[in-house]
């Protein structure tokens, strides 16, 4: 099980400071859409020599041009990309074959998916269309009124019918919702607010860590 800890915040200073107090605990960093909006790809390479140890997710959402802009990360140091799980079928084939010419991988995130029916039958084809993982995301506009039973229910369905690629879920999480989350073995857990909106992320990253290495156990 992969700790990820998405960096949504647009301001390249204030991302260095949270790694410099959060990176040695965690196994990918994910640069977050905002942050890449603001900088571009380049921003990849910059924090790929500062944590060559570290893996590195792109949260581009592609929803066209798979090839092109899954290519423009990879080639730039990150070794997973994000791909809309409602992208067209050709997006995530060309998504997916740009990454194994790159030896990257492809995660779709089921972010845009409105209800649980929808996002079950999106994983349900994702599945066979060759990506390495399916991420169930609450979306941070919504994670006001999101209810915790719902993203549990949520990843649950989803994990009952991807037989192939590695399960991933992200959208408000903290300790409290980790621990009932952690039994369920998502490959990849995702965190960020509860992080990086911490006065302590250092302390709070550790937080994380602690629980999800003691259920690991």
């Amino acid at each position: 099980m992969l700790l990820q800890l998405a960096l949504d915040k647009p301001q390249a200073g204030a991302v260095r400071r949270l790694l410099e107090q959060t990176a040695v605990h965690v196994d990918i960093i994910e640069l977050g859409t905002p942050l890449l909006i603001r900088y571009g790809i380049d921003i990849i390479s910059e924090i790929k020599r500062e944590y060559p140890d570290r893996k590195l997710l792109a949260d581009l959402k592609i929803v066209d041009a798979g090839a092109m802009e899954a290519g423009l990360a990879f080639d730039a140091g990150a070794d997973i990309v994000t791909v809309l799980g409602t992208a067209h079928q050709a997006t995530l084939r060309e998504s997916c074959e740009r990454a194994k010419r790159s030896g990257g991988q492809i995660m779709a995130d089921l972010i845009a998916a409105r209800e649980v029916d929808e996002a079950v039958f999106l994983a349900r084809e994702l599945d066979l269309s060759g990506l390495d993982y399916i991420c169930v995301h609450t979306a941070f506009d919504n994670q006001g009124q999101s209810d915790p039973e719902r993203t549990l229910e949520g990843f649950d369905r989803v994990n009952a019918v991807v037989e192939r690629a590695g399960r991933a879920v992200a959208g408000g999480l903290n300790p409290r919702m980790i621990e009932r989350l952690v039994p369920h073995e998502p490959d990849i857990v995702i965190v960020g607010g509860y992080v990086t909106g911490n006065a302590d992320p250092g302390q709070a990253i550790r937080r994380i860590r602690e629980v999800m290495d003691r259920i690991d156990e």
